[in-house]
């Protein structure tokens, strides 16, 4: 493969970007410099606002630059005129955590969000009063434009690093043109505005087109056992549109074009985190889908990560989600909106969370070259139906990386034996040694990276981090399952390896002196692995601004000068609640379904299991955690819904902060039924019941 040189020309866009910010036709400046953002979509709305802190905490140590949020409508003005921005819906509030978190803020104001909201996040009486939503109708625009006022009140003072106007609109580039207008002109500001371009969405030249990818969908049909389109998302491909991405709402836009690609940067604001059921469709996204969707894009040439969503989520009331009663494709449980995404509603985190961060830290090492990088693909691109290596190069012509993805969810990706990677650049060529690839095998392996004094020509291992240790540069990688790591450098010899707790370390030796070192360590420690205020701490907690937190005890190791010290453990607290059955499961209900075909939510809850939890002393932070099977559950304070769940496989999770005062739940589970067309890929529950009850509390510790 040969890497083609930068010109000078490159393309400099000019789409309203506001002052000190600009963007080229690969990546997002700051200062004039590329930078690589990485966003994750978090609902303050639908998070309980004890645990926001604890959220934006958690992915700020994922390794986020940025919190993504909608304003959704219907959730703050449910009556005209009576808008609320109180308790968890005080968007200033959000706001200043995440400022003090350290992140910056995309913030996505509708009006329409999608979102799987009741009329994507438009109120009933704005749906219900006779304008024509979504267009440039005047009475429209008249409460769009009293709206977007509330909007400026809320977020007057607080920088926006980018503002994305309605959602997945794909034929009225005027309308969104004029919904960017009236938000400037009310006082919303921020130096990028954006708008999603899937399903060859028409857009004005004032906004630009940001993208997204799901490993697998909800709103596919319940026969289909995977999502065939959402398979393009495993491709390494310069085609940014994804086919399958609200299809239910749009239609069918298979083979769309991408009409802006070359125009702007490639930026994600979509790439799933995990996925959401429906009740007739109800996916199962694994960790590995998900470090996998994600490299995909990086090896595609993203020059922004966006996730969707970053944080699970519930509904603060009743009424807010999409339902089958109101003509919509999907029926949705009414409160909780579980993603499985990387960090739960209460602030634990996921093992996607810890596959997610190892390719961040990267970014945070090296993403703002990388973000300018062009991406060179090989002569052959392999297809999802293809199983031949996927692979690209992004490079400056001197020094880069080689993306491989030999993942793809639903299908067993085959070994590729003896690859030679073999890349032509304009002072030489950089060839990595002859490998094995095997089967699930995702990397990224850097050629022409100078460290220290000495310059590394290739490496067969993932760089993780960069730090300082003993007064010289530390490169930390992380080694790809079955593949030796090989080390070839330039201006340096390779001194024999010195073994430490949680790794090798190798150095660079150059004139008898030590020039820099490489610590070689397994896949899974890389997942442990923070870098916090320049020192490296290895711990399956999240560890940011000095605090390890986490969900499960977990001790907490930071590398010193001597080696790695033992800094404490994390003493989380797990303690049962009481359960106690009040009656069986009898029939399951009758199967119901929408005009479209696709299984609605039962109405009928007679034959329910019933069952009360005690709750004892509610804490302060944390969830009480469900094991169960059932096709559907509710839990009830007296005649007030406090949380609900449909069965995918998941443990359900009750936020503490939503049962404070409360001493019992009631709850019901309604057992599967036979009939019905519903696909559950972690299969079917086959009794309704409450395996185990108990309270997962986090822990917290201050690094020495």
């Amino acid at each position: 493969m040969s890497v083609p040189a930068l010109s000078d020309a490159d393309l400099v866009l000019d789409a309203g970007i506001g002052p000190d910010h600009g963007m080229t036709d690969r990546a997002v400046l700051v200062d004039a410099q590329p930078v690589f953002p990485r966003s994750g979509e978090i609902h303050y709305s639908r998070i309980p606002r004890a645990d926001w802190s604890r959220v934006l905490h958690a992915a700020a140590a994922g390794g986020l630059t940025h919190v993504a949020t909608y304003v959704l409508w219907n959730h703050h003005e449910p009556v005209r005129g009576q808008a609320d921005f109180c308790d968890g819906r005080d968007l200033r509030a959000f706001l200043e955590h995440a400022r003090d978190a350290g992140l910056g803020i995309v913030l996505r104001i509708g009006p329409y969000a999608h979102a799987e909201a009741r009329y994507g996040g438009l109120p009933d009486w704005l749906v219900d009063g006779g304008t024509a939503v979504r267009t440039d109708d005047p009475a429209y625009l008249d409460e769009v434009r009293r709206w977007y006022r509330r909007i400026a009140v809320e977020t007057e003072g607080i920088d926006l690093f980018a503002v994305q106007v309605d959602n997945e609109l794909y034929d009225r580039p005027e309308h969104l043109a004029t919904l960017r207008a009236i938000a400037e002109e009310v006082g919303i500001c921020a130096p990028f505005w954006v708008a999603t371009g899937w399903g060859g969405a028409q857009l004005p030249p004032t906004l630009v087109p940001t993208y997204g990818g799901y490993a697998d969908s909800f709103w596919v049909e319940a026969s289909d056992v995977r999502d065939d389109r959402s398979l393009s998302n495993f491709e390494i491909t310069p085609r940014r549109d994804d086919d399958s991405i609200g299809a239910d709402h749009r239609g069918d836009a298979r083979g769309a074009a991408d009409r802006v690609r070359d125009r702007f940067p490639y930026l994600t604001c979509e790439l799933g985190a995990g996925m959401v059921s429906a009740y007739h469709r109800r996916p199962a996204v694994s960790a590995r889908d998900v470090e996998a969707l994600a490299m995909a894009k990086l090896a595609s040439g993203s020059s922004w990560q966006g996730y969707y969503m970053y944080a699970d989520g519930r509904n603060p009331r009743r009424g807010l989600q999409e339902q089958h009663a109101l003509g919509e494709p999907n029926d949705f449980i009414e409160i909780g909106y579980d993603f499985g995404a990387a960090v739960t509603v209460d602030g634990a985190v996921r093992e996607a969370w810890a596959r997610l961060r190892r390719q961040h830290a990267l970014l945070a090492s090296w993403g703002c070259e990388l973000a300018d990088m062009p991406v060179t693909f090989p002569a052959s691109r392999p297809t999802r139906d293809d199983t031949a290596l996927r692979w690209s190069v992004r490079s400056d012509g001197n020094r880069g990386f080689v993306f491989v993805v030999n993942h793809q969810a639903h299908t067993a990706m085959p070994d590729h034996a003896s690859v030679v990677f073999d890349i032509e650049l304009p002072d030489g060529a950089a060839r990595f040694p002859v490998v094995d690839i095997p089967g699930g095998a995702v990397f990224a392996w850097p050629f022409g990276w100078t460290l220290g004094a000495a310059c590394i020509r290739t490496l067969t291992a993932q760089p993780v981090t960069e730090t300082t240790w003993r007064q010289a540069p530390l490169l930390v990688v992380a080694a790809t399952d079955g593949i030796d790591v090989m080390l070839d450098v330039e201006d340096a010899e390779v001194r024999g390896k010195v073994a430490l707790r949680f790794g090798d370390v190798y150095e660079l030796v150059r004139d008898g002196s030590v020039t820099s070192r490489v610590l070689v360590v397994e896949p899974d420690t890389a997942l442990a692995l923070s870098v916090d205020r320049g020192r490296l701490v290895h711990t399956s907690g999240a560890v940011h601004g000095g605090w390890v937190v986490s969900h499960d005890a977990t001790e907490v190791w930071c590398l010193q000068d001597e080696g790695w010290m033992h800094a404490g453990a994390v003493r989380a607290e797990r303690r049962a609640a009481t359960v106690r059955p009040l009656r069986e499961a009898a029939a399951p209900p009758a199967p119901r379904a929408a005009p479209n075909g696709r299984a609605s939510i039962p109405a009928d809850w007679a034959g329910a299991a019933a069952v009360r939890v005690s709750l004892g002393e509610v804490p302060d932070a944390g969830a009480l955690v469900l094991e169960w099977h059932g096709d559907l559950a509710r839990a009830w304070a007296g005649d007030r819904l406090v949380s609900d769940a449909v069965w995918n496989g998941r443990p359900w999770r009750i936020p503490a902060a939503d049962l404070v005062g409360l001493e019992e739940l009631r709850l019901e589970i309604l057992p599967y039924g036979a009939g019905g067309h519903i696909h559950i890929i972690a299969g079917r529950p086959d009794a309704a019941r409450i395996e185990r009850a108990a309270w997962q509390v986090p822990g917290r510790l201050r690094l020495p």
